[in-house]
């Protein structure tokens, strides 16, 4: 028993030092060795032993991350400042250079993603930018992923999370949008009254060559006059038939007009020589 006595130190450090030696690496990341400084390998997700000392081990987190880009002042191709939010989304697809190449490669992303965004957008326009801001930030992806695939790095994505612009120029495409949908308003009541013309012109002219459907329009027309309550007095007799492409017209105009002006109407429809409509 004592001859064990002098082994007891000597197995707690080496109990000490295994301890220390042993390493466990995550399945999401890659673990590179280095021994007396000299990168001698990769190690396996699991349990891996590194000579304290003598060999150290670096962690590499594999998985997409996101880093927001501060806010940067912008001046666009058309002279107007816009601050612009972003972020870029990236991850490491060749862990030795991304450790070997470069010494923070977070840092050097963003600064690299910082400048391509003041270089692409400075050749923008305002309009396009903010019409079209997925394929300027897609410009902007492709720009920095080719820079930064030396250090084994893969840029997935980089978005515009806002877009602020002086509240003057706000108030410019503010007045814009609306000068814009009244344009459009304009246009479309304009084509509207352009069919709603057609349409009067080709009910006239069928009305014109059916006197029976005149008759029965006319009989119509008087009974929505009187259903409005206005006081109507007409004769049933039959007009002729010579008469009727004359009154057409006169008939189409006095139903336009009782729309439009709301007015109660009193109507004297005397056979076919004659008719009066007298407004209160």
């Amino acid at each position: 028993m004592n001859d064990w006595l002098p082994m007891i130190p000597v197995l707690l450090v080496a109990a000490l030092v295994l301890f220390r030696s042993v390493r466990q690496v995550n399945q999401w990341e890659v673990a590179l060795k280095f021994t007396l400084g000299k990168l001698t390998g990769r190690m396996e997700p699991g349990l891996s032993l590194v000579i304290p000392g003598v060999q150290r081990m670096v962690r590499i987190d594999t998985r997409t991350r996101n880093r927001d880009l501060p806010q940067q002042q912008v001046i666009t191709a058309d002279n107007v400042t816009a601050a612009i939010d972003a972020v870029v989304y990236f991850k490491v697809v060749d862990p030795e250079k991304a450790t070997l190449a470069v010494q923070d490669y977070e840092l050097a992303v963003k600064d690299r993603a910082k400048v391509v965004l003041r270089d692409v957008v400075g050749e923008t326009r305002l309009d396009d930018l903010l019409a079209h801001r997925e394929e300027v930030a897609a410009k902007v992806r492709v720009a920095v992923d080719q820079f930064v695939s030396q250090w084994g790095l893969h840029v997935e994505l980089i978005a515009m999370r806002d877009i602020q612009l002086p509240q003057q120029m706000q108030e410019v495409i503010a007045r814009k949008a609306i000068a814009e949908r009244d344009r459009q308003y304009v246009i479309i009541k304009s084509q509207a009254d352009v069919e709603s013309a057609k349409n009067f012109a080709e009910a006239a002219r069928i009305l014109a060559e059916q006197p029976g459907a005149m008759e029965l329009r006319r009989l119509e027309a008087l009974q929505n006059l009187s259903g409005k309550g206005s006081k109507v007095v007409f004769d049933l007799a039959k007009p002729e038939v010579s008469d009727v492409r004359k009154r057409v017209a006169a008939i189409s105009v006095a139903m336009s007009e009782s729309k439009d002006l709301g007015e109660e109407e009193e109507v004297a429809a005397e056979g076919p020589a004659r008719g009066a409509v007298v407004r209160r």
